[in-house]
C-alpha cells in the first residue's frame, strides 16, 4: 500500500495514514518518484508541513535518495511557503522584503498600543480575548472589512472589529505580519492579482499536504486554490489524529475531501511499524468509540509486547514517585536504555511542576519540551528587537521594548511626546524619533547616539557577516555592557546566552547556503517552534503536553493525570465533539509509544490550593479489559464537599497554554457556567467591576467558590 500510495500517477489522492504508518517516508518517496520516475522538475513540487522539524527531516531523506536533483523543491511549514510567496510578490501589496513577524507576545503588545489608542480599556475588555477573536478570524480567512460585517449589534464583536481594523493597518505601517498573515496575505495577493494565483498554480505540477487534518479554514483555502490548475494533490493524513481544533483547525477538511474533488483515490495506510500489538490493541479499541472518523484498523507484525498498565495513585506526588521508580526499574532490568527513550504526557503545562520536583531532588536528567525556550528569555527577545528595529526600522513593537534598554533617559512621557509627533505626521515610532531630534525634543548625546548606530548598521559596504553585525550592534548600543555591570550570577548566565544567540546566528551562516543575511535569520527565528528546538539527542527524560507529542515517539510511555476534568479537560465535558478531540489526543499519547506504556491517575489532587477527591479518566474504562493491567487501584472515596462561600479565598486558573481564552462575557446572577476543575455550576452573586470583578459560583459537586473572573477560566453553558 505504501508503494501504490508513492507510486500513484496523478489526480486527487487521499492517504489516510494511521499511526506509525510510516506517512513520512511514503511522502519522502513520493516525491523522489515524481523528481526520478516522473520527470517533474523539483520547483513544480510544492510539499507543505506543519513543523520545521518534519520539513527537516523530508529534506534530508531527499538527499539520500535524489542528490542534487533535490535542489529547487519547495518544501516547509505553511507559514513559511506563505512567506516565500510575499517574499517574491509581496511588494505588489505594499509588503516590503525586510518585514517583521510578530509572535504572541509582539501581537498582545499591539493590541494593547491599538486599545489604547481607540480608548478602549483593558479593564472593560481583556486584550487576550480580543487577540483571540482576531486569530479566529484570520484562521477562518476573514478580514477585518468582512468582519465589521458580521458584528452587527453585537457590542463586544464590534469593539473587536474595531481592533483588528487598526491593529492591521499598524502591522502594514510598521511592514511587520502575525502568523495569520502568512496565510492570509498570500490569499489576498491572489484574489488583487489574478496572473500572480495563474503563475502558481501553473507552476505546482504536484502538491502535498501532510497532515491534512489539521488545516484551518485559511490553508485549506490557499491549497485549494493551488491545486485547481493541475488536480494533483495528495492530501495525507489521520482524523483520529485531529488535535488542534482549538487552533482553529478545522476535521471537516479531511473528511469532506471526497466532496471537493470528486474523483479523489482513498487509500489506508494500516500497517504501524511503530508499537506493538497489545499498545496498538488498546489504543484502537479507544479511538473507535469516536463517531467523526474514517473507519480502518491499525495492524502490526510486531510482537505482542507486555500489556498497558493503569494504576491509581494516591495523589500527584506519589504519582510522579511511582514514574520515578518505574524510569529506575526499567533502566535497571535494560542498562541499554537511556533516559531519553523515557517521556512523560500531561494535559496542561501545569501539570509539570510536581515532575520536576521530584526530578531534581532525585538527581534525573530531563527536558521540558513547552517550556521557556531560548528565544523567549528577556535578554534574547530584546538582542532580537534590536536586530529588528536595525533591519525594519519600522517595527515600532521592537523599538519600544528596546529604546530605553539599557536607560537612555527615555521614559513613558517622552515615548508619549513622540507618538503624538508621529500620529500628527502620519509616520512610524522611529521616523517620530528622527523627527523628535531635529526639534530638539530629543537632545542628549546618548539617545542621539542610540539612532546614528542603528543608521550606521546598514551604511557597511561590503555589509560584514550577520553574527557580526549583531554582536557590533549590541556591543555598541551598550546592551551587553549593561549586563556585564552587574556582575551577578543571572547577568552572567544572560551574556552567555546573548553569545550563545551570536553563535546560533553563525551556525546559520553555515548552513544556509549563500550569503544568507540577517533578515533571513529573523525569519528563520520566527518560525522556530518548541518540537522544532527539541533536541533528541540528549540523554534526558521528556516531559511534554500531548499537543507537543504528536510526531514524536519513545520506547516508553508515561500517560498521568487521567482524571475526569483533567483529561477529559473540564472545558471539553459539555461538548461531544470536543469530547471526541479529547479521546483523539489521548489516542496519540497512547500511539507515540513504541515498547511499553503506563497510565496513571491520582484519587486526591491539590487544585488551586485544596485538595480535592478525583475520579478516573473515562477513557480507562474504554480500554478494552484483555489489553490493559490494573494494578493497585482502589475505589475513589464517596462523599460530598460541604457547601460553604470562602469569602477571603479567590481562586485563580492554573497555566494551560493549550486551551484558547474566549471572549469576555456579561456575567448574569442565575447564568450557568464551567469551570475547568470545578465542573458546572450556578452564578449565586457578583460583586465588583472590570478587573475587580468577583463572583460567588454555587458548583454542586466542589460546593461554592468565590472566583475572580479576570484570572479565572469559566464559560456560560447552556442550560
Amino acid at each position: 500500500m505504501q508503494r501504490q500510495a508513492a507510486t500513484f500517477e496523478g489526480g486527487p489522492l487521499l492517504i489516510l495514514a494511521g499511526a506509525g504508518s510510516g506517512k513520512t517516508s511514503v511522502l519522502t518517496t513520493r516525491i523522489a518518484y515524481l523528481v526520478s520516475g516522473r520527470d517533474i522538475a523539483p520547483q513544480s513540487i510544492l510539499a507543505v508541513t506543519f513543523t520545521n522539524k518534519a520539513a527537516f527531516e523530508i529534506k534530508e531523506r531527499l538527499k539520500r535518495l535524489l542528490g542534487d536533483k533535490a535542489q529547487g523543491l519547495w518544501l516547509g511549514t505553511f507559514h513559511s511557503v506563505g512567506l516565500r510567496i510575499l517574499k517574491k510578490h509581496g511588494h505588489l501589496t505594499g509588503i516590503n522584503k525586510d518585514l517583521t513577524i510578530y509572535d504572541d507576545d509582539d501581537q498582545l503588545r499591539l493590541v494593547k498600543n491599538v486599545m489604547n489608542e481607540l480608548g478602549i480599556g483593558e479593564k472593560a475588555f481583556s486584550p487576550k480575548a480580543i487577540l483571540y477573536c482576531i486569530d479566529r478570524a484570520k484562521n477562518e480567512g476573514i478580514f477585518p472589512e468582512d468582519y465589521k460585517k458580521s458584528c452587527v449589534n453585537d457590542f463586544f464583536s464590534e469593539r473587536v472589529s474595531e481592533v483588528y481594523s487598526l491593529y492591521q493597518k499598524r502591522l502594514r505601517q510598521m511592514n511587520s505580519l502575525d502568523f495569520g498573515d502568512l496565510i492570509c496575505e498570500p490569499l489576498r495577493l491572489f484574489s488583487l492579482y489574478p496572473d500572480v494565483l495563474s503563475f502558481y498554480r501553473e507552476n505546482f505540477r504536484h502538491i502535498l499536504v501532510d497532515e491534512y487534518q489539521d488545516t484551518n479554514r485559511s490553508q485549506y483555502l490557499l491549497m485549494k486554490e493551488l491545486a485547481s490548475y493541475h488536480r494533483n494533490i495528495c492530501a495525507v493524513g489521520d482524523p483520529d489524529q485531529s488535535i488542534y481544533a482549538w487552533r482553529g483547525a478545522d476535521i471537516r477538511n479531511i473528511l469532506e475531501f471526497e466532496k471537493d474533488w470528486k474523483d479523489a483515490v482513498v487509500m489506508r495506510l494500516e500497517q504501524n511499524y511503530r508499537s506493538t500489538k497489545r499498545i496498538l490493541q488498546a489504543s484502537n479499541s479507544v479511538i473507535e468509540k469516536n463517531k467523526t472518523r474514517y473507519e480502518k484498523a491499525l495492524w502490526t507484525e510486531k510482537k505482542e509486547g507486555a500489556p498497558v498498565i493503569y494504576r491509581e495513585c494516591k495523589n500527584e506526588h506519589d504519582e510522579a514517585r511511582l514514574i520515578l521508580g518505574r524510569i529506575k526499574e526499567a533502566r535497571d532490568e535494560d542498562p541499554s536504555h537511556g533516559y531519553r527513550d523515557f517521556s512523560v504526557f500531561y494535559r496542561t503545562n501545569a501539570q509539570s511542576r510536581v515532575f520536576e520536583e521530584h526530578f531534581i531532588r532525585e538527581g534525573m536528567p530531563y527536558t521540558i519540551v513547552g517550556g521557556i525556550r531560548f528565544y523567549e528569555r528577556q535578554e534574547i527577545k530584546d538582542s532580537l528587537s534590536y536586530l529588528r528595529v536595525a533591519i525594519n526600522p519600522g517595527d515600532t513593537i521592537s523599538l519600544k521594548r528596546i529604546i530605553n534598554v539599557p536607560p537612555r533617559g527615555i521614559g513613558a512621557v517622552k515615548i508619549e511626546e513622540v507618538e503624538k509627533i508621529s500620529r500628527g505626521e502620519d509616520i512610524t515610532l522611529y521616523e517620530g524619533f528622527r523627527e523628535a531630534i531635529k526639534r530638539g525634543v530629543i537632545k542628549k548625546q546618548e539617545q542621539v547616539e542610540f539612532f546614528r548606530i542603528l543608521e550606521d548598521i546598514k551604511k557597511e559596504s561590503p555589509p560584514p557577516p550577520p553574527h557580526e553585525i549583531a554582536l557590533k550592534l549590541l556591543e555598541d548600543t551598550g546592551y551587553l555592557k549593561m549586563w556585564e555591570k552587574e556582575k551577578t550570577e543571572e547577568s552572567y548566565q544572560r551574556i552567555e546566552n546573548i553569545h550563545e544567540l551570536v553563535s546560533a546566528i553563525k551556525d546559520f551562516e553555515s548552513n544556509s547556503g549563500e550569503n544568507p543575511s540577517l533578515s533571513d535569520f529573523l525569519e528563520h527565528v520566527s518560525l522556530v517552534s518548541d518540537v522544532d528546538a527539541y533536541d533528541t539527542s540528549s540523554d534526558r527524560v521528556t516531559l511534554m503536553t500531548l499537543h507537543s507529542a504528536k510526531g514524536l515517539e519513545f520506547p516508553v510511555v508515561f500517560i498521568v493525570g487521567l482524571e475526569e476534568g483533567l483529561f477529559p479537560h473540564a472545558m471539553a465535558r459539555e461538548r461531544e465533539n470536543d469530547v471526541e478531540e479529547e479521546r483523539r489526543l489521548f489516542y496519540v499519547g497512547m500511539t507515540r509509544a513504541k515498547e511499553r506504556l503506563f497510565l496513571s491517575s491520582a484519587r486526591e489532587r491539590t487544585i488551586f490550593g485544596e485538595l480535592r477527591y478525583r475520579s478516573p479518566s473515562r477513557f480507562i474504562s474504554e480500554i478494552e479489559p484483555g489489553f490493559l493491567e490494573i494494578i493497585g487501584a482502589e475505589k475513589t472515596p464517596e462523599g460530598k464537599v460541604e457547601e460553604k462561600v470562602l469569602e477571603e479565598k479567590v481562586f485563580y486558573t492554573m497555566e494551560d497554554t493549550q486551551i484558547e481564552h474566549p471572549r469576555e462575557y456579561c456575567w448574569q446572577v442565575g447564568m450557568k457556567v464551567s469551570h475547568p476543575s470545578f465542573g458546572t455550576g450556578i452564578i449565586k452573586a457578583t460583586e465588583g467591576m472590570g478587573e475587580k470583578t468577583k463572583l460567588t459560583v454555587c458548583f454542586p459537586g466542589a460546593g461554592t467558590k468565590k472566583l475572580l473572573a479576570r484570572y479565572t477560566y469559566l464559560i456560560p453553558v447552556p442550560f
